[in-house]
């Protein structure tokens, strides 16, 4: 049995294809065996556990997001402050998200660290770059074939893809402009999982997922096509959509502040942090998120979103662009199609002076955020 078991490990760590990632089921027993129980019931793919092995008045509480792999993470006093507490794509085996509930300190499970020091010549340039001077889709196709970010967007391929979309009319719009800035798909997946890059397939309808060829996308439409909408239902809903409520605030003044003042409810320091935020006070907003961080790590994915993207923005104002980047990354990964949630992280790294990642970040919102949204355009 030990030997049999010891042949099941390896299997993982050699071939991460879509099949090993750990299961929801797999991921329970793995919390539990390392100490961890639920502490609510899942939700939106989301799974939630508190560690019971240490009686702690503020135990270590992880959030694990099984489609996508993210894992939030709530360690109380970190010294760190706000800046590990997202990791995207954080485990791809057993073993790595064993890691990860083992030290929830480390920035991720073993194998991954590894991954990410490792490097290797650009083959196009030809110099020395590490993980993180790759996309993921340029590291994927191995040592002797992947270009550099800086080189692939110097000098994209030559071989244009061919869009293969039924181009609806009032689409055509959005397409031609997405076409005309000639929006290369390097930096993107197959939404199927299959690991392969630049897929060179839209859905015709919502025209905001993408794959590699049609048998990805035969394969993902039991998953799509309850969430795929036409491009035009998505217009209809926006148009008919009221203010952002920080507009809404501002309008009303000191009137809103005093009646926001006595609330210490989530949904009340929420819209209290939106309002300082309307008024530009990065400060008096950043304290109220802090002080619904922990009932946020609770909440449904969409009010984990707005929060993560409200202190995203707060950080990037004040000025630290590596928290506000790996924050606002949380964001993306729980709703990539929510309108301008990838442009504080873009903005954040840019400031800090990595072009190529907001141009990366930047290249995805146009890719995957809201193409029927006049201002994404």
């Amino acid at each position: 049995h030990h030997h049999h078991h010891h042949h099941h490990h390896h299997l993982y760590y050699k071939a991460p294809s879509v099949m090993s990632f750990p299961t929801p089921e797999e991921i329970k027993s793995i919390a539990t065996s390392c100490g961890y129980e639920e502490r609510r019931e899942e939700i939106a793919s989301t799974l939630f556990f508190k560690d019971v092995s240490t009686p702690h008045h503020h135990p270590t509480l992880m959030n694990v997001f099984y489609t996508t792999r993210g894992v939030m993470t709530k360690i109380s006093h970190p010294k760190s402050g706000y800046n590990q507490l997202w990791r995207s794509d954080a485990y791809d085996s057993i073993p790595s998200l064993v890691a990860i509930f083992q030290n929830p300190r480390t920035h991720s499970g073993k194998g991954y660290r590894t991954m990410e020091n490792s490097v290797r010549g650009c083959a196009n340039c030809g110099e020395l770059k590490e993980r993180g001077d790759f996309s993921k889709n340029q590291w994927r196709k191995g040592p002797d074939l992947s270009r550099c970010t800086h080189c692939v967007i110097q000098q994209p391929h030559p071989d244009k893809q061919d869009e293969i979309t039924a181009s609806n009319s009032s689409a055509a719009a959005a397409a031609a402009a997405a076409e005309q800035q000639d929006i290369r798909r390097d930096f993107i997946d197959c939404d199927a999982g299959c690991g392969k890059s630049a897929p060179a397939i839209r859905c015709a309808r919502c025209l905001t997922v993408y794959y590699c060829s049609e048998d990805c996308q035969r394969q993902h439409r039991p998953t799509h096509s309850p969430e795929c909408r036409d491009i035009n239902w998505f217009r209809d809903q926006h148009d008919s959509q009221e203010q952002e409520p920080s507009n809404q605030f501002i309008h009303q003044g000191a009137g809103m502040a005093a009646m926001l003042a006595g609330r210490r409810d989530f949904g009340g320091l929420l819209w209290k942090a939106q309002y300082w935020q309307g008024m530009e006070n990065w400060e008096g907003a950043m304290e109220c998120y802090k002080s619904i961080f922990d009932e946020m790590m609770n909440r449904s994915p969409p009010e984990q979103r707005q929060v993560l993207m409200g202190i995203c923005r707060c950080l990037y104002e004040i000025g630290s662009y590596e928290a506000a980047a790996s924050i606002g990354m949380g964001a993306i990964d729980m709703n990539r199609h929510f309108p301008e949630v990838h442009k504080y992280v873009a903005l954040a790294q840019k400031a800090s002076g990595d072009y190529d990642a907001a141009k990366r970040t930047m290249t995805r919102a146009v890719l995957y955020e809201t193409p029927w949204d006049d201002k994404n355009i």
